[in-house]
């Protein structure tokens, strides 16, 4: 698989500062939703307060930020580790196969 889940309000992410643990992220997009959840992108932020700020799917932006997916990272060194069951983003590409229909 070339992509990996979008990430999500309340998806998980692992902050290893002393006393954060795990957490959800807490801010996304307000009007784009993967499985009823807002898409979560570049500078949203975990209930830690790290801000999703790499790993970013730098060709997937959301209200013109980039996608937030697992393993990106926040500004406390912050790891999503869950999102989408659905949703997959990368940032490669496979062309679907040209069948030639259409063509006269």
């Amino acid at each position: 698989m070339s992509g990996k889940p979008a990430a999500r309000v309340s998806d998980p992410t692992a902050c290893p500062l002393p006393g954060h643990a795990t957490n959800p992220i807490a801010a996304g997009s307000g009007d784009v939703f993967f499985d009823g959840l807002a898409a979560a992108r570049q500078g949203d932020a975990s209930a830690c307060g790290g801000a999703m700020s790499g790993g970013l799917a730098t060709t997937v932006l959301i209200n013109g930020k980039p996608a937030a997916t697992v393993d990106s990272v926040g500004t406390h060194g912050n790891i999503v580790i869950g999102g989408s069951g659905t949703v997959i983003i990368g940032n490669s590409h496979s062309p679907a196969p040209f069948s030639g229909i259409g063509k006269g």
